[in-house]
């Protein structure tokens, strides 16, 4: 039987029991049994009813908040009923009476509220927070419940101008009561409105279906409080009027479509041909199949539930729990494989591409290093050659001496030159491959190393920096070292004392080298013209050059 066959009958067997009810209402009765037998069939007909709708929401209602509200409803339709039948055929005591009348307050505030509330959370999104607009929807409702149930200490919705006892039979309302109809009346208007505002769209069926029962709804709840004849003779029963165009309404929103409930399983799996998988129940027995879902044990749908599970020529299976049992699908992946085996392989292609990049880059760093090594070797050879060239002299002189004094001197020459290539050495390391500037105090460190060497040669070596010179070019304070290391070399075997001054005159900076122990220094001037030298003692010369 297809699922439009299976609705038209579910909705002719409850109009059915709906007309059966009214029938044993409206059916004149000649005894109390019959009173008594005819009521409580129709109590139980509406008890079927409510309780089989509210199980059908909770089973086909789609979104959750929906479907709560909607259940909640079905509950307090449940309660209604039950409560009603209490009152008339099992409580006797005044008391007990007047409480049952006071609960009825509780479904007939709620109910309007509730369907308010689902009514605006219809198209919303699942994941949106709800809960403050719930809240203030359900507050006033239950202060409202919580006015009735306490009237009996202030009067203000039911006054009883007989005293005690407090019967309905005699009583008139009172403010509260006429603002629990107001507020009754705004959540059916309320719902109302949305309900239209909802089903405008094309796309929904029968649109205009919700707006019937509801007309009707605000119809009877004017009417009953008017005291309509039509309403109280035919009508009267508040708790079965409510609950049946309540209900009405919401089953149109979900005939219509506003509601979305997951029915038709059958029809969909069998019109989804493109569609492969299969839904079990919780013991792994298959309830719908469609396409060629392939065959699977009880023990594979068990492996897919905990991981998915990867079959032969490409093909997955998923899983997902649903209420009541599993889904599992099967979806083609041998193209994302081979797209994913071609991925690796071209990772592997490009590691090892990247790894020969890397061992080149490493070759030619090495490279670059090696030749600025090399360059800055050049470098300190040729501005050391003089140095380098004055060592091999002294070595030769070193093989061929005898004597055990020259052969002292000479090592301790090598020292002085030695001491001068090791700081000339740091001054071009500094400059060249550090990109550093050299500073005066780089000249200090020079010149104090350079004349501590040589007290081993017998030489006195001073120097001294003006302390306003903070700053000189590079290639200044390399001329003021080396042309101090070229006094040395010259004057090593006659000087006795050396001093050294880097001053600032008439706006120049000059250096100037006083010597003791030269007889004559001509041999200082035919080597460099520019030099300047004058005689200060007998054997004390003063020596100045710019830098």
């Amino acid at each position: 039987m297809s699922y439009s066959k299976k609705q038209r009958m579910a909705y002719v067997v409850v109009l059915l029991c709906v007309a059966l009810a009214a029938m044993c209402r409206h059916i004149p009765k000649t005894t109390d049994i019959e009173s008594i037998i005819l009521d409580q069939s129709r109590t139980c007909l509406y008890l079927g009813l409510y309780t089989a709708w509210g199980i059908y929401l909770q089973k086909r209602v789609v979104n959750p908040k929906i479907r709560r509200c909607l259940v909640e409803i079905a509950c307090l339709m449940v309660f209604w009923i039950f409560l009603r039948s209490i009152k008339y055929h099992i409580m006797t005591e005044i008391l007990s009476l007047r409480t049952c009348w006071y609960l009825y307050y509780i479904p007939c505030m709620m109910i309007p509220t509730l369907g308010l509330n689902a009514a605006i959370l219809m198209g919303e999104e699942e994941e949106k927070n709800t809960k403050k607009r719930t809240a203030a929807l359900v507050i006033p409702a239950i202060l409202f419940v919580v006015a009735v149930l306490t009237n009996d200490f202030h009067q203000l919705v039911f006054s009883f101008p007989n005293g005690k006892p407090f019967i309905d039979q005699n009583y008139q309302y009172g403010p509260i009561f006429f603002g629990i109809q107001i507020w009754a009346i705004f959540c059916l208007i309320a719902m109302e409105v949305i309900l239209i505002r909802k089903s405008k769209s094309p796309q929904k069926r029968r649109f205009w279906l919700p707006f019937f029962p509801g007309i009707m709804l605000l119809y009877w709840n004017f009417g009953n409080v008017i005291g309509t004849p039509l309403i109280t003779k035919y009508f009267g029963d508040m708790a079965v009027s409510c609950c049946l165009l309540m209900s009405a309404i919401y089953q149109s929103c979900i005939y219509c479509g506003l509601i979305g409930t997951n029915t038709r399983y059958t029809e969909l799996f069998q019109a989804s041909g493109g569609i492969t998988a299969e839904i079990t129940d919780w013991d792994w027995n298959v309830r719908y199949r469609s396409g060629d879902f392939p065959k699977m044990t009880d023990q594979m749908r068990k492996d897919t539930k905990q991981a998915p599970l990867l079959l032969e020529h490409g093909i997955q299976i998923k899983h997902i729990s649903l209420r009541g049992g599993h889904a599992f699908w099967a979806e083609d992946v041998s193209q994302v494989s081979d797209q994913y085996k071609e991925l690796e392989e071209l990772q592997e292609e490009l590691t090892e591409r990247n790894h020969l990049l890397q061992i080149a880059y490493e070759k030619e760093a090495e490279k670059k290093a090696i030749e600025e090594k090399n360059r800055l070797f050049n470098i300190i050879q040729n501005q050391t050659f003089h140095q380098i060239r004055l060592l091999d002299q002294y070595l030769n002189e070193l093989q061929k001496t005898e004597s055990e004094e020259i052969y002292d001197r000479i090592l301790r020459k090598i020292v002085v030159v030695g001491t001068y290539m090791k700081r000339r050495k740091n001054l071009i390391l500094s400059q060249k491959e550090k990109q550093e500037k050299l500073t005066v105090e780089d000249l200090r460190r020079s010149l104090e190393e350079s004349c501590d060497s040589l007290k081993l040669c017998g030489i006195n070596g001073k120097y001294f920096i003006d302390p306003e010179i903070n700053f000189l070019e590079d290639d200044s304070i390399l001329s003021c070292y080396d042309f101090f290391e070229w006094m040395v070399e010259e004057l090593i075997d006659v000087i006795q004392f050396i001093f050294l001054r880097v001053a600032e005159i008439d706006g120049q900076k000059k250096v100037a080298v006083t010597v003791k122990g030269v007889e004559n220094p001509s041999v200082l001037t035919e080597k460099k013209p520019e030099l300047y030298v004058e005689q200060e003692t007998e054997d004390e010369w003063f020596v100045s050059i710019k830098v």
